[in-house]
């Protein structure tokens, strides 16, 4: 069937589908194991409600629509302000609020191979946080949820939003400007050192631009209370036994409203940021209600890339296939005893064994149980681990 396909969004099926929905399913028991608990948002929002609150980059990606009644709306950028406005209107929730969403999200941005306008995000936040320790959780939640997904070869730059703002301050950067220094700063891994600084000379200077490098690359340093935040961070990260982190002092995090300690999991894999976060207290002076917050994000597509690469192969290894030879009826029943144990089996009737045996194959599908006649009389089934070519005749009660 010939069609037209959208730009930047996918569809998916057999191991990659299969992959995605493993890593799903393990992200959320992770989230629920550290005491989340699930919001869902809206696809659909007024457009007003981020217009002004998500920052200019992502307001820029906003797929806009119009309703019947002409009513101006937007497909979600991101779940966080749209889990604030349920939470903030929910006055007799316990605090702190520890929440994840998982689902898609769009943003009109150019396609790649690693970036797409439809995309979907876990996250985890904790609303009501007011405390460092909650910063530390957040990471910890990530790393244990991207260990479980066997992915493990990453660093975890760390930096802090208000020893970037007492470093603009410094340099004393005309207020106006100083939005657009970050978000050059924050392209350093892409556009490079040098690149970054002749741009930020073109905005405020060479001289002050030269003070910003010699932070970046460590030669200045900058105290205050952002500081003590980082390093109450660095605390707590050594008592979950976490130690792969890095103190990146380029690292801004794009969106406007974090303003403090902020962070990203990046991939020696992938050469890329899988995971990221950190806190955004004032987002909520944005929409009138002022909560102390903090979260992060899995970069699922990222992550399920990484995945398939490295255990794509092993996505079937753990699954049955029963094959009846002429034994309908008691293959669906040895099926059927199967699947009441947990384990995932597939069926195959009406199909010749050299068939269903390719058919195995080809899925990397383990073990095959074949189901015949003299199976049946025997109370017997033949078990086939296809990995080692191997046959062996198994009593049906041992199965």
């Amino acid at each position: 069937m010939a069609a037209s396909k959208v730009k930047g969004v996918r569809g998916f099926m057999g191991e990659e589908a299969l992959v995605r929905e493993d890593a799903i399913n393990k992200i959320r028991e992770t989230y629920k194991l550290f005491g989340f608990e699930p919001v869902e948002t809206p696809a659909l929002e007024p457009l007003s409600l981020f217009t002004g609150k998500s920052g200019k980059e992502i307001e820029e990606q906003l797929y806009l629509l119009e309703d019947k009644k002409g009513e101006k709306l937007a497909l979600r950028p991101e779940h966080t302000i749209s889990k604030f406005k349920i939470i903030a209107d929910n006055k007799s929730i316990m605090k702190p609020f520890k929440t994840y969403s998982i689902g898609n999200v769009w943003r009109y941005e150019n396609p790649s191979s690693t970036h797409f306008r439809e995309f979907t995000q876990c996250d985890i936040d904790i609303y009501y946080a007011k405390d460092i320790a909650y910063d530390a959780e957040i990471i910890a939640c990530l790393d244990f949820a991207l260990k479980r997904l066997g992915i493990s070869a990453y660093k975890i730059h760390l930096n802090n939003r208000k020893i970037l703002n007492k470093l603009l301050q410094d340099v004393a950067v005309p207020v106006e400007s100083a939005m657009q220094v970050l978000r050059e700063m924050d392209k350093i891994d892409k556009a490079g050192m040098d690149t970054v600084i002749g741009r930020i000379s073109a905005l405020i200077g060479a001289e002050k631009a030269a003070a910003i490098k010699d932070y970046m690359d460590g030669k200045l340093k900058i105290g205050g209370e952002g500081a003590e935040e980082l390093n109450g961070l660095i605390r707590y990260l050594k008592a979950y036994k976490i130690d792969n982190f890095v103190v990146d002092n380029a690292l801004v995090r794009g969106l406007d409203y974090y303003d403090g300690n902020v962070f990203e999991f990046v991939s020696e894999f992938a050469k890329a940021s899988i995971a990221s976060g950190g806190r955004y207290n004032k987002l909520g002076e944005k929409l009138s209600v002022v909560i102390p917050m903090v979260g992060g994000s899995i970069g699922f597509d990222r992550v399920v890339s990484e995945m398939i690469a490295s255990t794509a192969e092993k996505v079937f290894a753990g699954r049955y296939c029963v094959i009846s030879i002429g034994a309908d009826e008691k293959a669906i029943e040895v099926a059927s005893k199967l699947r009441n144990e947990g384990m995932a089996c597939e069926l195959l009737m009406g199909v010749f064994l050299s068939k269903a045996l390719d058919y195995c194959n080809a899925k990397k599908i383990r073990y095959a149980v074949m189901v015949g006649k003299k199976e049946v009389e025997n109370a017997e089934v033949t078990l086939r681990d296809l990995q080692l070519s191997s046959d062996r005749r198994v009593k049906e009660s041992e199965l």
